[in-house]
């Protein structure tokens, strides 16, 4: 089985709307997070770590948003349709949210992985934008959080394995132990996704 695996329309599109129309709506809640990669002190003010805006679902195994149930049902269709993962578990669901920014020069966000243990990485996009998510051939095989790992980051080199266009509805999942990155959105107003990190309950 390919590892990485794309899924259109993981939800009905009435409720892809209806996430899309709440996330980018007045009365939605973000909290501005000054580097958007990684807040770790070696990364702070790097450009390709930049700010952006978070919204927390889910954190520490409990709902951290009044918002949790309705973007649950993403988990819920991705867990029903994927069997053969061990991808039963939630570990972590954010919203992330990047403004254009035509001027910039990089083309990319700094590469990472998002959690330092075995685990599953699923990107829901919540709008048509430019902005791909690049993954890269390499990994973190044993999740190292140390020097390895801050050492591949600054100095790579780095070869794309696989990107994908954010569209509205699609999900993306890969394994946690690939590097992997957002390009800077500059042709559309923003990028909206929600990142989620699963696990199994067997570990």
């Amino acid at each position: 089985m390919n590892d990485i695996i794309e899924i259109e329309n993981i939800i009905p599109v009435d409720h892809q709307n209806y996430i899309k129309d709440l996330m980018t709506g007045f009365n939605f809640p973000w909290v501005l997070n000054k580097n958007i990669v990684s807040g770790d002190d070696c990364f702070l003010n790097q450009k390709n770590n930049p700010p952006g805006f978070n919204h927390f679902f889910y954190e520490q195994n409990k709902a951290t948003s009044s918002f949790f149930e309705t973007v649950y049902p993403i988990v819920m269709s991705l867990t029903s349709q994927v069997k053969d993962l061990p991808i039963n578990r939630l570990i972590r669901m954010r919203g992330n949210l990047t403004l254009a920014n035509q001027s910039k020069n990089l083309e990319q966000f700094m590469p990472h992985i998002d959690s330092f243990f075995p685990h599953y990485v699923a990107i829901y996009y919540v709008n048509d934008s430019d902005g791909d998510t690049i993954l890269f051939n390499e990994t973190n095989d044993d999740y190292d959080s140390g020097d390895k790992d801050i050492n591949m980051i600054k100095t790579g080199p780095f070869s794309i394995k696989h990107r994908v266009t954010p569209k509205q509805g699609k999900l993306l999942l890969f394994p946690g132990n690939r590097y992997h990155t957002a390009s800077f959105c500059k042709d559309t107003d923003f990028r909206c996704l929600i990142n989620i990190n699963l696990g199994s309950v067997f570990l």
